[in-house]
């Protein structure tokens, strides 16, 4: 996938590699990603329907899923760099203080709404990996 000059600056940014640090280290520790979750998802409910984040809502819904279910043990079918990958775009979705300051009008998510866009593209085929087994999970519990 081709990064633009803009999600260069963002992915070489002070702000990204500290959430990628962050990332490595939470990557490790289930209780940390539930926690860190629950706060994305509270950041997500807080946000009206009408904000430009409303754009990135479903890829952040869906990357958060898949978290939720490795960090309960329930899924591990996903590989060490795509956990790191994901945890470092919410982590850096979740802070205030990155390339553009979320504070300022309609601007402030354009640098969420590039970096969650591009991890989600990069990390498709495992997000489609694991509905896949989501719905064959579903379809199991139904059977019996």
């Amino acid at each position: 996938m081709k990064k633009t000059g803009f999600l260069k600056t963002i992915l070489g940014s002070f702000f990204f590699k500290n959430s990628f640090l962050k990332a490595s280290r939470l990557s490790k520790n289930s209780k940390g990603i539930i926690l860190l979750l629950g706060t994305v998802f509270t950041k997500m409910k807080s946000e009206g329907g009408g904000s430009p984040f409303q754009k990135i809502k479903d890829k952040v819904k869906a990357m958060g899923l898949l978290m939720r279910y490795y960090a309960n043990g329930t899924y591990r079918s996903v590989e060490g760099k795509n956990v790191v990958i994901i945890l470092a775009g919410l982590i850096y979705f979740l802070s205030p203080l990155d390339l553009i300051p979320d504070i300022l009008p309609v601007v402030g998510f354009a640098d969420d709404i590039a970096l969650i866009t591009f991890i989600y593209n990069s990390v498709a085929e495992e997000l489609e990996k694991f509905e896949l087994w989501l719905l064959n999970q579903k379809a199991e519990v139904q059977e019996a």
